[in-house]
């Protein structure tokens, strides 16, 4: 399913769940398997450009690689990148990714916007 989204543009070898059981410093049996529950989860939560920042940095990007990408100066970019992870590590989302099957149409619905 994820085969032609931005994820795989920038990370071909990393997995959603392997990136997101090393921020929250867990297991990967923790998060979630279903990379399509994962990916709409992050999607749902983040704004574009923090998604887009995300997906980067864990590609190991340069930032200048980056800030040219999203548009940004490297001030704001640092910023972004900050507020970002903050945002990500929120309990919100750190239950959404941990918690129990969502239903396909909001997961469908997501990954269509």
């Amino acid at each position: 399913m994820l085969e032609n989204s931005l994820w795989l543009r920038y990370n071909p070898t990393k997995t959603i769940r392997e990136v997101l059981a090393r921020i929250y410093e867990c297991s990967a049996v923790e998060i979630n398997d279903d990379e399509r529950v994962l990916y709409a989860s992050l999607k749902r939560h983040l704004t574009k450009k923090e998604f887009r920042i995300i997906m980067m940095n864990e590609a190991e990007l340069n930032a200048d690689e980056i800030a040219a990408e999203v548009g940004m100066n490297a001030a704001e970019l640092k910023k972004a990148q900050y507020k970002a992870y903050r945002k990500i590590r929120q309990e919100k989302i750190r239950h959404d990714v941990k918690a129990g099957p969502q239903s396909e149409a909001v997961i469908e619905e997501i990954i269509a916007e």
